[in-house]
Protein backbone atom coordinates (compact mmCIF):
# COMPACT_ATOMS: atom_id res chain seq x y z
CA UNK A 1 0.00 0.00 0.00
CA UNK A 2 2.99 2.17 0.81
CA UNK A 3 4.42 1.90 -2.74
CA UNK A 4 1.19 3.01 -4.35
CA UNK A 5 0.79 5.70 -2.70
CA UNK A 6 3.83 6.53 -3.52
CA UNK A 7 3.24 6.18 -7.16
CA UNK A 8 0.37 8.41 -6.58
CA UNK A 9 2.28 11.14 -5.33
CA UNK A 10 4.93 11.00 -7.80
CA UNK A 11 2.34 11.24 -10.59
CA UNK A 12 0.63 14.14 -8.60
CA UNK A 13 3.97 16.10 -8.31
CA UNK A 14 5.19 15.76 -11.81
CA UNK A 15 2.31 17.85 -13.11
CA UNK A 16 2.01 19.86 -10.28
CA UNK A 17 4.28 23.42 -12.02
CA UNK A 18 0.86 25.32 -12.45
CA UNK A 19 -1.73 22.69 -13.77
CA UNK A 20 -4.76 22.50 -11.48
CA UNK A 21 -6.01 18.79 -10.10
CA UNK A 22 -7.36 16.76 -12.60
CA UNK A 23 -10.55 16.61 -10.50
CA UNK A 24 -13.28 18.97 -9.55
CA UNK A 25 -12.65 21.85 -7.55
CA UNK A 26 -13.22 21.75 -3.96
CA UNK A 27 -13.84 23.72 -1.36
CA UNK A 28 -13.19 23.71 1.82
CA UNK A 29 -15.60 23.18 4.35
CA UNK A 30 -16.76 25.96 6.10
CA UNK A 31 -18.61 29.19 7.06
CA UNK A 32 -18.44 32.47 4.63
CA UNK A 33 -15.66 34.27 5.70
CA UNK A 34 -17.13 37.89 6.78
CA UNK A 35 -16.02 41.02 6.97
CA UNK A 36 -13.87 41.57 3.77
CA UNK A 37 -14.89 43.08 0.16
CA UNK A 38 -12.86 41.78 -2.73
CA UNK A 39 -11.54 44.66 -5.00
CA UNK A 40 -11.41 44.85 -8.41
CA UNK A 41 -7.56 45.51 -9.83
CA UNK A 42 -8.28 48.43 -11.12
CA UNK A 43 -9.57 49.99 -8.60
CA UNK A 44 -7.37 48.38 -5.99
CA UNK A 45 -3.92 49.34 -8.28
CA UNK A 46 -3.27 52.82 -10.05
CA UNK A 47 -0.60 50.85 -12.87
CA UNK A 48 0.92 53.41 -14.77
CA UNK A 49 0.90 53.73 -18.91
CA UNK A 50 3.33 50.72 -19.89
CA UNK A 51 3.14 48.67 -16.27
CA UNK A 52 1.03 45.84 -16.21
CA UNK A 53 0.87 42.93 -13.86
CA UNK A 54 1.86 39.27 -15.69
CA UNK A 55 1.84 35.69 -13.60
CA UNK A 56 2.32 37.08 -9.95
CA UNK A 57 4.53 34.76 -7.88
CA UNK A 58 4.33 36.04 -4.55
CA UNK A 59 3.24 39.26 -2.40
CA UNK A 60 4.93 40.19 0.83
CA UNK A 61 4.74 43.89 2.75
CA UNK A 62 7.85 45.93 3.53
CA UNK A 63 8.75 48.42 6.95
CA UNK A 64 7.17 51.19 5.07
CA UNK A 65 3.64 49.24 4.46
CA UNK A 66 4.51 49.34 1.08
CA UNK A 67 3.20 45.85 -0.80
CA UNK A 68 6.34 44.47 -2.98
CA UNK A 69 5.22 42.40 -6.04
CA UNK A 70 7.60 39.62 -7.33
CA UNK A 71 6.11 38.32 -11.00
CA UNK A 72 7.51 36.26 -13.76
CA UNK A 73 8.54 39.23 -15.80
CA UNK A 74 11.53 41.05 -17.23
CA UNK A 75 11.31 43.52 -14.42
CA UNK A 76 10.65 40.94 -11.24
CA UNK A 77 9.45 43.41 -8.58
CA UNK A 78 7.26 45.87 -8.44
CA UNK A 79 6.32 48.13 -5.80
CA UNK A 80 3.17 50.07 -4.52
CA UNK A 81 2.23 52.15 -1.51
CA UNK A 82 -0.37 51.88 0.99
CA UNK A 83 -3.00 53.37 -1.01
CA UNK A 84 -1.94 50.78 -4.29
CA UNK A 85 -0.03 54.06 -6.12
CA UNK A 86 2.85 52.61 -8.43
CA UNK A 87 5.80 53.26 -6.76
CA UNK A 88 9.12 51.88 -8.50
CA UNK A 89 10.08 48.62 -10.44
CA UNK A 90 13.43 46.96 -9.87
CA UNK A 91 15.19 44.16 -10.52
CA UNK A 92 16.85 43.07 -13.54
CA UNK A 93 15.67 40.52 -16.36
CA UNK A 94 18.45 37.78 -15.56
CA UNK A 95 17.78 37.41 -11.82
CA UNK A 96 14.95 35.01 -12.20
CA UNK A 97 13.89 31.95 -14.64
CA UNK A 98 10.99 30.85 -12.45
CA UNK A 99 10.74 33.07 -9.55
CA UNK A 100 8.30 32.17 -7.06
CA UNK A 101 8.49 32.83 -3.20
CA UNK A 102 9.06 36.16 -1.31
CA UNK A 103 9.66 36.76 2.05
CA UNK A 104 10.86 40.24 3.50
CA UNK A 105 13.10 40.66 6.61
CA UNK A 106 13.11 43.47 9.45
CA UNK A 107 15.77 44.78 7.29
CA UNK A 108 13.64 45.06 4.04
CA UNK A 109 15.60 42.53 2.69
CA UNK A 110 14.05 40.49 -0.18
CA UNK A 111 14.42 36.22 0.39
CA UNK A 112 13.33 35.03 -2.83
CA UNK A 113 13.47 31.39 -4.79
CA UNK A 114 13.62 30.34 -8.20
CA UNK A 115 11.95 27.27 -8.89
CA UNK A 116 13.36 26.23 -12.18
CA UNK A 117 16.42 27.70 -11.34
CA UNK A 118 17.24 25.95 -8.58
CA UNK A 119 18.29 28.85 -6.30
CA UNK A 120 17.42 30.89 -3.01
CA UNK A 121 18.66 34.41 -2.66
CA UNK A 122 18.95 36.89 -0.13
CA UNK A 123 18.44 40.63 -2.10
CA UNK A 124 18.99 43.40 -0.70
CA UNK A 125 15.71 46.10 -1.17
CA UNK A 126 16.69 47.35 -4.38
CA UNK A 127 16.91 43.55 -5.77
CA UNK A 128 20.98 43.48 -5.77
CA UNK A 129 22.23 39.27 -4.60
CA UNK A 130 23.74 39.36 -1.15
CA UNK A 131 23.54 35.95 -0.70
CA UNK A 132 22.78 32.82 -3.12
CA UNK A 133 22.12 28.93 -1.68
CA UNK A 134 22.45 26.36 -4.81
CA UNK A 135 23.85 26.08 -8.14
CA UNK A 136 21.67 28.40 -11.18
CA UNK A 137 20.59 25.98 -13.25
CA UNK A 138 21.56 22.60 -11.42
CA UNK A 139 19.10 20.73 -10.05
CA UNK A 140 20.39 17.93 -7.63
CA UNK A 141 20.54 16.79 -3.72
CA UNK A 142 22.12 18.71 -0.75
CA UNK A 143 24.39 16.50 0.80
CA UNK A 144 27.22 17.49 2.21
CA UNK A 145 29.28 14.50 2.32
CA UNK A 146 29.32 13.90 -1.24
CA UNK A 147 30.34 17.38 -2.07
CA UNK A 148 26.43 17.92 -3.94
CA UNK A 149 25.69 21.56 -2.56
CA UNK A 150 22.17 21.51 -4.95
CA UNK A 151 18.77 22.55 -4.54
CA UNK A 152 16.26 20.82 -6.23
CA UNK A 153 12.70 23.18 -6.86
CA UNK A 154 12.87 25.47 -3.94
CA UNK A 155 9.24 27.10 -3.15
CA UNK A 156 9.63 29.10 -0.30
CA UNK A 157 11.93 30.71 2.87
CA UNK A 158 11.34 31.35 6.36
CA UNK A 159 13.66 33.04 9.03
CA UNK A 160 13.47 31.93 12.81
CA UNK A 161 13.30 34.14 15.74
CA UNK A 162 17.84 33.27 15.52
CA UNK A 163 18.24 34.51 12.27
CA UNK A 164 18.51 30.85 10.60
CA UNK A 165 16.41 30.40 7.77
CA UNK A 166 14.33 27.40 6.29
CA UNK A 167 14.01 26.62 2.80
CA UNK A 168 10.94 24.94 1.14
CA UNK A 169 11.89 22.74 -1.83
CA UNK A 170 10.23 19.92 -3.75
CA UNK A 171 7.60 21.34 -6.08
CA UNK A 172 7.35 18.21 -8.19
CA UNK A 173 9.10 16.37 -11.83
CA UNK A 174 11.01 13.92 -9.42
CA UNK A 175 12.43 16.43 -7.12
CA UNK A 176 12.22 15.41 -3.32
CA UNK A 177 10.13 17.55 -1.06
CA UNK A 178 11.98 18.46 2.10
CA UNK A 179 13.01 21.14 4.09
CA UNK A 180 16.94 22.79 4.64
CA UNK A 181 17.98 24.93 7.16
CA UNK A 182 20.23 27.37 7.27
CA UNK A 183 22.00 30.11 9.71
CA UNK A 184 22.31 33.47 8.66
CA UNK A 185 25.88 33.19 7.29
CA UNK A 186 24.21 30.21 4.34
CA UNK A 187 26.22 27.63 6.43
CA UNK A 188 23.73 24.53 5.84
CA UNK A 189 22.05 22.71 9.17
CA UNK A 190 20.53 19.92 8.28
CA UNK A 191 17.28 19.07 6.74
CA UNK A 192 14.01 16.33 6.85
CA UNK A 193 11.54 15.37 4.58
CA UNK A 194 10.85 13.37 1.93
CA UNK A 195 8.14 12.44 -0.88
CA UNK A 196 4.80 10.24 0.91
CA UNK A 197 1.76 11.63 2.84
CA UNK A 198 3.24 9.80 6.80
CA UNK A 199 4.27 12.52 9.42
CA UNK A 200 7.72 14.11 8.13
CA UNK A 201 6.67 13.61 4.30
CA UNK A 202 5.42 15.89 1.76
CA UNK A 203 3.85 15.86 -1.42
CA UNK A 204 4.80 19.20 -1.80
CA UNK A 205 6.31 21.31 0.33
CA UNK A 206 4.39 24.36 -1.18
CA UNK A 207 4.83 27.11 1.79
CA UNK A 208 6.41 27.64 4.94
CA UNK A 209 6.05 30.41 7.62
CA UNK A 210 8.03 30.42 11.46
CA UNK A 211 5.64 31.44 14.57
CA UNK A 212 7.23 34.03 17.70
CA UNK A 213 7.67 30.63 19.84
CA UNK A 214 9.74 29.19 16.27
CA UNK A 215 7.02 26.74 15.81
CA UNK A 216 7.53 25.51 11.76
CA UNK A 217 3.89 25.09 9.28
CA UNK A 218 4.62 23.50 5.83
CA UNK A 219 1.88 24.03 3.03
CA UNK A 220 1.60 20.04 1.99
CA UNK A 221 0.07 20.91 -0.80
CA UNK A 222 -1.37 18.14 -2.59
CA UNK A 223 -1.87 16.12 0.48
CA UNK A 224 -3.81 18.38 1.61
CA UNK A 225 -3.06 19.41 4.89
CA UNK A 226 -0.37 21.76 7.51
CA UNK A 227 2.32 19.77 8.75
CA UNK A 228 4.16 21.97 11.99
CA UNK A 229 7.65 20.88 13.49
CA UNK A 230 10.26 22.60 15.93
CA UNK A 231 13.25 23.82 14.61
CA UNK A 232 15.16 20.82 14.66
CA UNK A 233 12.67 19.50 12.09
CA UNK A 234 10.31 16.67 14.56
CA UNK A 235 7.04 16.40 13.74
CA UNK A 236 4.77 18.05 16.16
CA UNK A 237 1.29 18.05 14.60
CA UNK A 238 -0.89 18.18 11.65
CA UNK A 239 -4.12 20.04 10.55
CA UNK A 240 -5.97 18.49 7.87
CA UNK A 241 -7.99 19.22 5.07
CA UNK A 242 -10.29 18.47 2.05
CA UNK A 243 -9.11 20.69 -0.40
CA UNK A 244 -5.12 22.07 -1.95
CA UNK A 245 -3.25 24.14 0.63
CA UNK A 246 -0.98 26.22 -1.22
CA UNK A 247 0.24 29.44 0.87
CA UNK A 248 0.46 30.22 4.03
CA UNK A 249 0.99 33.66 6.24
CA UNK A 250 1.21 34.33 10.15
CA UNK A 251 -0.32 37.98 10.77
CA UNK A 252 0.46 39.62 14.05
CA UNK A 253 -3.48 39.70 14.99
CA UNK A 254 -2.66 36.07 15.99
CA UNK A 255 -4.49 33.86 13.10
CA UNK A 256 -3.26 32.05 10.30
CA UNK A 257 -4.38 33.28 6.31
CA UNK A 258 -3.98 30.39 3.97
CA UNK A 259 -4.99 30.16 -0.20
CA UNK A 260 -6.20 26.86 -1.47
CA UNK A 261 -4.41 27.64 -5.02
CA UNK A 262 -6.36 26.21 -7.51
CA UNK A 263 -9.53 25.27 -6.10
CA UNK A 264 -9.87 29.27 -5.32
CA UNK A 265 -10.46 30.31 -1.47
CA UNK A 266 -8.84 32.71 1.11
CA UNK A 267 -9.40 31.12 4.72
CA UNK A 268 -8.85 32.39 8.28
CA UNK A 269 -7.36 30.22 10.49
CA UNK A 270 -7.56 29.77 14.52
CA UNK A 271 -4.01 28.76 15.69
CA UNK A 272 -5.38 25.30 15.97
CA UNK A 273 -5.84 24.53 12.66
CA UNK A 274 -9.57 24.90 12.84
CA UNK A 275 -11.25 27.50 9.99
CA UNK A 276 -12.81 30.07 10.85
CA UNK A 277 -14.20 30.88 7.69
CA UNK A 278 -13.43 31.40 3.70
CA UNK A 279 -14.32 33.25 0.60
CA UNK A 280 -13.54 33.00 -3.06
CA UNK A 281 -14.10 30.14 -5.83
CA UNK A 282 -12.33 29.48 -9.19
CA UNK A 283 -12.57 31.88 -11.39
CA UNK A 284 -11.53 34.83 -13.30
CA UNK A 285 -14.50 37.42 -11.47
CA UNK A 286 -13.26 39.64 -9.04
CA UNK A 287 -12.64 37.96 -5.62
CA UNK A 288 -12.07 34.71 -7.57
CA UNK A 289 -8.82 32.51 -8.71
CA UNK A 290 -7.21 30.94 -11.62
CA UNK A 291 -4.83 30.04 -8.50
CA UNK A 292 -4.43 32.28 -5.21
CA UNK A 293 -0.43 31.73 -5.35
CA UNK A 294 0.59 33.54 -2.40
CA UNK A 295 -0.80 35.91 -0.13
CA UNK A 296 0.15 39.00 2.75
CA UNK A 297 -1.85 41.01 5.10
CA UNK A 298 -1.15 44.12 6.10
CA UNK A 299 -1.88 46.37 9.18
CA UNK A 300 -5.07 47.37 8.32
CA UNK A 301 -6.53 43.55 7.84
CA UNK A 302 -6.13 44.06 3.96
CA UNK A 303 -5.33 41.17 2.28
CA UNK A 304 -3.46 40.50 -0.70
CA UNK A 305 -3.05 37.16 -2.88
CA UNK A 306 -0.94 36.44 -5.91
CA UNK A 307 -2.56 34.92 -8.73
CA UNK A 308 -0.08 33.67 -11.04
CA UNK A 309 -3.16 32.51 -13.55
CA UNK A 310 -5.06 35.32 -13.52
CA UNK A 311 -2.10 37.38 -13.58
CA UNK A 312 -3.05 40.00 -11.04
CA UNK A 313 -3.05 40.71 -7.28
CA UNK A 314 -6.65 40.33 -5.55
CA UNK A 315 -7.27 42.61 -2.74
CA UNK A 316 -9.67 42.11 -0.10
CA UNK A 317 -10.08 44.96 1.85
CA UNK A 318 -11.41 44.88 5.58
CA UNK A 319 -14.30 46.90 5.96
Amino acid sequence: MKNILLLLLLCIASQSFSQPPDRPFRPLNAYTLEGYRPIDVSEAFDLPAGVEFTSVASVAINSAGHLIVLQRSPVPFLEFDAEGTFIRSFGTADLFNRSHGLRIDEQDNLWVTDVSDHIAMKLNPDGEILMSIGSRGESGTWDVTSGSLLLAEPNDIALDSYGNFYIAQGHGNGAVPEILKFNSSGEFIMKWGALGNDQGEFAVAHSIVIDSDNTIYVADRENTRIQTFDTNGNYIDQWNYNTLICALYLHDDGFMYITTGFDGELAKLEMDGSIIGSIGKSGSGNGEFGEGHSLVVDDEGNIFISDVINRRVQKFEKE
